[in-house]
C-alpha cells in the first residue's frame, strides 16, 4: 500500500454560486446552478486524489452509521480507495459540511464535526494493521482532531516502533491547533506542510524560510513545506529551501486544492521525484483540482499530470 489517510472523513454539500455577502431576505429565494453531494475531508480529498494518480490508498476513519456515512464509504470505494480501516458509529452523524462556492471560485464551510471529535488514541491503534503495510500515513487535520491531538506523540511513536520504514506526514486546517500542542509532535514526523496562513498562525513569521527555521528546531530531519496558494509552494528538506511556481489557470473552485496538493506532494515523493520536482507535480495537482467544482474531480491521471509539469 501507497499511502494511508487518516482523520476527517466528511460528507461536503457543495453550492454554487452561492453569493453569502448578499444572502436572500427572511422568507425569500435565490436560485443557483447546483448542489452536489461529493466526498470530503482530507481522507477523502487526499485519498481520491492519490487513487485517481495511480497510487493504492487506504481510507482510515470514522463515520456515522447513517445515509452520509454509507454514500462517503461508496464514493471512496468507486474511487478505487480501500475502506476496510473505516468504521462506523451510531453515536454521532457522519462529519458534514456545506460548501458555499462564492463566484469566481472561493468558498466558506459550515460545517458538523459529527463523529470526528470521536477519534482518539484508540481509534487510531485501531488501524495500525493497515498503516503497517503503508509507505505514508497523513494524519489531518492539526485543529479538528480534539480527542486525538494531544495524544498524537504517543501513538505516533508507537507507529514509528511498529513500522519503522512508513513515513508519518500531519495536514493542517485554518485556523490550526495551538503551537503548544504541536510542538511535541513536530519530531516524530517526517512531512509536515502547513498553509502559509497556518504557518504564519504557528510562528508569528511571515516568510516561508523563516516559518521553515521555526518548525526545524523541533523536526530535525524530513520534507517541510508552506503552501501559498496562487504563488505556488515553498519546500524545504533540511539541506536547502525551495520556492515553486504555481500554475496559471481558469478557476472554477478552490474546494479541496491544499489536500489534493498534499496527495501529489506524497505521489510524487512516492514515484522517487526529487524535491523540486515533486513539488511542481503537487502544484499542477492543484491546480487541474481548481479547474472542476468538488474537491477531486479536476484531478486527472499521472501520466497525464506528469506530462504537463
Amino acid at each position: 500500500m501507497d499511502c494511508a489517510i487518516f482523520g476527517l472523513i466528511v460528507a461536503d454539500l457543495i453550492a454554487e454560486p452561492m453569493n453569502v455577502r448578499t444572502p436572500p431576505p427572511p422568507g425569500g429565494l435565490h436560485l443557483i446552478n447546483s448542489i452536489t453531494l461529493t466526498t470530503g475531508g482530507n481522507v477523502c480529498n487526499t485519498g481520491v486524489a492519490m487513487a485517481k494518480l495511480g497510487m493504492k490508498v487506504a481510507a482510515a476513519g470514522l463515520v456515522g452509521r447513517d445515509v452520509l456515512g454509507a454514500a462517503v464509504i461508496e464514493g471512496l470505494r468507486q474511487a478505487n480507495v480501500d475502506t476496510s480501516a473505516v468504521f462506523t458509529t451510531d453515536r454521532a452523524q457522519t462529519s458534514a459540511t456545506v460548501v458555499a462556492v462564492e463566484p469566481g471560485g472561493e468558498r466558506c464551510f459550515f460545517h458538523t464535526p459529527g463523529a470526528t471529535p470521536m477519534l482518539d488514541a484508540a481509534a487510531f491503534r485501531q488501524c495500525f494493521p493497515v498503516f503497517r503495510q503503508c509507505a505514508f500515513v497523513q494524519v489531518g487535520y492539526f485543529g479538528l482532531l480534539p480527542g486525538l491531538t494531544g495524544d498524537l506523540p504517543q501513538v505516533l511513536a508507537e507507529l514509528r516502533a511498529a513500522a519503522p520504514n512508513t513515513k508519518i506526514a500531519l495536514d493542517t486546517v485554518n485556523p490550526p491547533a495551538s503551537w503548544e500542542l504541536l510542538e511535541p509532535i513536530l519530531p516524530h514526523l517526517d512531512i509536515f506542510a502547513p498553509s502559509r496562513t497556518e504557518a504564519m498562525a504557528l510562528t508569528g513569521e511571515k516568510t516561508p524560510g523563516a516559518m521553515v527555521a521555526v518548525f526545524r528546531k523541533h523536526m530535525k530531519s524530513g520534507l517541510i513545506g508552506i503552501k501559498l496558494d496562487a504563488e505556488g509552494c515553498y519546500l524545504d528538506d533540511g539541506v536547502r529551501g525551495e520556492f515553486i511556481p504555481a500554475f496559471k489557470i481558469d478557476c472554477i473552485d478552490t474546494t479541496g486544492a491544499g489536500d489534493t496538493w498534499y496527495g501529489g506532494l506524497l505521489t510524487g515523493l512516492r514515484r522517487g521525484m526529487p524535491m523540486a520536482k515533486a513539488g511542481r507535480f503537487a502544484n499542477r495537482v492543484a491546480a487541474d483540482c481548481c479547474t472542476a467544482l468538488g474537491a477531486s474531480a479536476g484531478v486527472r491521471g499521472y501520466d497525464d499530470t506528469l506530462s504537463r509539469i
